[in-house]
């Protein structure tokens, strides 16, 4: 069922999923809330003050078309602005979904009175990167758990003996993937690798979740690889403060934590610069502080992170995947602040600092994995064998209603240093390196304009992008590019999702006598759950 009246459409990015315990619905009365609509269903999001309690405020999120029971996702004891600020964050899941949400509440349905297993505090922090997160993890909620619901009557419920402490669940996105090139005058065909990528989450009591990504993939030699994406704990301090501790999503710009999954992700690939190898920082090994505040009307939110940060790559470039060891002593500082002056729009900056050494040779193979770095010798200080890495990067995003806008834009930078890398003879001298990426991207659901039931599930996309690399040239020349995608999505369900893109790549790094442009068409299928 389509809402005719949009008074105010709310959304805002976000990729954290939904997870969360069950509750009864209570006596009070919702004192704000939202109907979100697509297709032929209805759910709504609603803030109550409780007459009964410690709690000043709880948000009940609600779906009854779907015959699931209503739940109490988060509660507090301390700030009507945090109930809201989670309202709205979840609401913004939802438009990045497909639905579109307006200010109201639904009719209140009578439900069966029944015990019921209470946790006062459910927070969505990157839980189910499907619901879009897969992952950021925001604020934790109140740390009151009384262990009782209240159900119409006015009557609490005890806690259901030999309950468990204990709460996991499943989600995750996979994808598949067909392209077709044409490079050089000669046009190939291939089916992508298959891609499936489970999150495992797990809950104990209101103290800590654990959560992991597993990514496996069927590679171009129909190898089986298994990766580990993210393995960590979210421990919840307080509602404004969360603990991050092991390897997680790095928190610098906004693709990569947030968009990257490709359900979520309005095109087939990544932005140049953007993936795996690219300027932007994919994950990180340490700790991390994150969570956000409510500033009057606006919201506030902040992540920073330590951790072992970058290190030269092969290519003697810079990579910012986690790795399991400090190749120096100083731990790299890393972190994104993010403003909402309104629901549905948000502007960012991140930075990260840190160092990395050179390797004096790489693996031969003999006891060795090929390649793997070995530590540069003394070389008595004649060279300088370490260099710093500075990065900083801003971001912006609209999504409101049937529009999704975002720009985003990094620039890392790398002192000269010695050091050896692919194709080097020894240890050689590199320049001060510089990559540089940005993209900025459009997309527009057909259900804006239309309520025809085959039409509103269209989505044209399009996005520019660019990634320079200065100081290597080698990898100017492999890496470097200008792209423009253009895109048309079909929407199955809120999280299927079938697309067809066609994609023009201009490599401006390329000797004249060497072919500069590629055309690929991809059509993908993808869905989160």
């Amino acid at each position: 069922m389509q809402i005719a009246c949009h008074r105010k459409v709310l959304g805002l990015p976000a990729i954290t999923g939904l997870f969360s315990y069950l509750f009864l619905y209570g006596s009070a009365a919702a004192q704000s809330g939202y109907i979100c609509s697509t297709e032929n269903l209805d759910r709504s999001i609603e803030i109550i003050q409780p007459d009964y309690g410690n709690a000043v405020c709880k948000v009940l999120y609600r779906k009854p078309d779907e015959g699931a029971p209503d739940q109490f996702l988060w509660r507090s004891n301390q700030s009507i602005a945090f109930c809201e600020e989670k309202a709205q964050k979840l609401v913004a899941s939802l438009v990045s979904t497909g639905f579109d949400c307006t200010e109201g509440s639904l009719e209140p349905m009578r439900q069966p009175a029944q015990p019921a297993i209470v946790s006062n505090k459910t927070p969505v922090d990157k839980i189910a990167q499907n619901v879009v997160e897969p992952h950021v993890t925001l604020a934790s909620a109140s740390s009151e758990n009384t262990g009782q619901s209240v159900p119409a009557g006015g009557v609490p419920y005890q806690r259901v003996s030999g309950a468990s402490d204990m709460k996991w669940h499943l989600a995750g996105y996979a994808d598949a993937t067909f392209i077709v090139r044409d490079f050089d005058g000669e046009t190939t065909t291939d089916f992508s690798a298959a891609r499936f990528n489970p999150g495992f989450h797990f809950q104990y009591k209101d103290l800590v979740l654990l959560e992991a990504e597993l990514e496996i993939v069927v590679d171009g030699d129909g190898e089986t690889e298994v990766e580990l994406e993210y393995a960590q704990a979210d421990i919840f301090l307080h509602d404004n403060v969360t603990l991050v501790a092991g390897r997680f999503l790095s928190p610098v710009g906004q693709f990569q934590e947030r968009l990257h999954p490709t359900w979520i992700n309005r095109l087939a690939n990544p932005p140049a610069g953007f993936g795996h190898d690219g300027v932007q920082p994919t994950s990180e090994l340490g700790a991390m502080l994150r969570g956000g505040v409510s500033l009057g009307s606006t919201i506030a939110t902040y992540a920073i992170a330590v951790g072992n940060g970058p290190r030269v790559s092969h290519e003697g470039s810079i990579s910012f995947e986690a790795a399991t060891g400090d190749d120096n002593a100083n731990k790299a500082v890393s972190g994104r602040l993010g403003f909402l002056p309104l629901p549905y729009l948000e502007i960012g900056g991140s930075f990260l600092v840190g160092d990395v050494t050179g390797v004096g040779e790489l693996g031969d193979g003999h006891g060795d994995e090929v390649g793997a770095p070995e530590p540069i010798g003394d070389m008595d200080g004649l060279l300088p064998t370490s260099g710093n890495v500075t990065l900083w990067g801003a971001d912006a995003a609209y999504t409101r209603g049937p529009w999704d806008v975002r720009a985003e834009y990094l620039n890392a930078n790398r002192d000269m240093m010695a050091t050896a890398f692919e194709g080097s003879i020894g240890v050689e001298m590199l320049p001060e390196l510089e990559l540089e990426a940005w993209y900025a991207q459009i997309a527009y659901r057909l259900s804006g304009i239309t309520d025809h039931k085959i039409l509103q599930r269209f989505e044209p996309v399009f996005r520019y992008g660019e990634f320079r690399v200065m100081g290597l040239d080698e990898l100017a020349e492999e890496a470097a590019e200008e792209r423009v995608d253009v895109g048309l999505n079909y929407w199955l369900a809120p999280s299927v999702v079938t697309r067809g893109v066609l994609e023009w790549r201009d490599f401006t790094a390329r000797e004249a006598d060497e072919p500069s442009s590629e055309t690929r068409f991809l059509l993908q299928f993808a869905y989160g759950f």
